[in-house]
């Protein structure tokens, strides 16, 4: 556990750069004990270990994780995807000896994750003795995400933009689709008094004070992968922010949100370098290598743990350089989570 003065500890709990997809890190304050994203999953196939190295690393993970859910007094899970949050019957006891914070399920998520979301809540309901409840959809209408983001669409990407505005166009079809789905179908409600939907939320505990995001685009802008919530704990006159999984972050208005934060302590998702070429484009790249350039410069944290999308790639100092380039002139701390804990990252081995 690291003590970041006045009284707000951290440990990084599971990361890739420890050998499972996670972003799993233990908070603790002298008031309580908050534990986000307990989950993780196994590497992709082109990682470079064999399918057995990478089936210990996962349960090694997993094990880590299960430990620290016995100790959170709340469990935080930013959004349903494996890698986050885990669904076996054992964790689903445990989850129901804390309180718990979780993306809403009814609105600002996609189709998968709104089954996903509800089988989790089914579980919990089961083995709280109670039956799930559902309700009319309580909101018919929704702002279009992409008009929270002023900064994002005041920038011309040049060569790109045609392409660009083209696939804004296609995305925000799919959004709408969404959307009717949010207003048509049945919302679930909560499964007791000590599960809370967190989307844009707070809550105090002592002196500490826990605030959770609107929900954000996992990436880019209409996000196939739908929205996380970011989470932010303070204690003493220290910050510290869990982005979940912006990927770079790769929207600049995600940027400017984190700067004007000003975290002591940021745990940041790098963009998917292992992707380049396929799901990632050269210019969405530039745009995270940029932002985190920026919130290097103009918030200067103390700490900044860059982890989880990045860390599945070989490559990935090579293709984000400018970044630790920056990072050493501003003397900003930033590293893995592997090395923060005195280890090589996993994909180097």
């Amino acid at each position: 556990m690291i003590n970041m003065a006045q009284g707000l500890e951290f440990r990084l709990v599971s990361f890739d750069s420890m050998g499972a997809k996670s972003s799993s890190i233990l908070v603790k304050t002298p008031d309580t004990s908050i534990l986000i994203d307990p989950g993780a999953a196994i590497l992709q196939k082109s990682f470079p270990l064999s399918d057995s190295e990478k089936q210990f690393y996962l349960h090694s993970a997993i094990h880590k994780i299960k430990e620290e859910m016995k100790e959170a007094e709340h469990i935080i899970i930013s959004h349903y995807h494996f890698d986050h949050y885990m669904v076996d019957e054992d964790s689903c006891k445990t989850y129901l000896n804390s309180n718990m914070w979780i993306k809403d399920p009814n609105r600002w998520i996609n189709h998968s994750q709104w089954d996903r979301s509800r089988q989790f809540l089914q579980s919990l309901s089961r083995l709280n003795g109670t039956t799930l409840k559902y309700s009319p959809p309580m909101q018919c209408h929704y702002k279009d995400p992409v008009k929270c983001l002023p900064i994002a669409f005041s920038m011309d990407f040049g060569d790109y933009q045609q392409r660009r505005e083209e696939l804004i166009s296609k995305w925000r079809k799919r959004f709408l689709k969404m959307q009717k789905r949010w207003s048509s179908e049945k919302w679930v409600e909560t499964v007791s008094d000590a599960i809370h939907f967190s989307d844009g939320c707070e809550f105090k505990t002592g002196d500490t004070t826990v605030r959770f995001s609107r929900p954000l685009f996992h990436g880019i802008e209409y996000s196939a992968t739908g929205w996380v919530i970011a989470t932010i704990i303070e204690y003493g006159g220290k910050k510290l922010l869990h982005t979940s999984d912006l990927q770079g972050p790769v929207i600049e208005d995600h940027a400017q949100w984190i700067i004007d934060e000003s975290p002591d302590i940021l745990i940041l998702d790098g963009p998917p370098t292992y992707l380049l070429g396929y799901l990632l484009n050269r210019t969405n790249l530039d745009r995270s290598i940029n932002n985190i350039i920026r919130i290097i410069k103009e918030c200067v944290p103390d700490l900044i743990i860059y982890d989880h999308h990045l860390l599945r790639d070989p490559l990935y100092r090579e293709r984000t350089e400018k970044v630790w380039e920056t990072a050493e002139k501003m003397n900003v701390n930033l590293m893995t989570a592997a090395e923060y804990k005195g280890l090589v990252p996993v994909v180097l081995k």
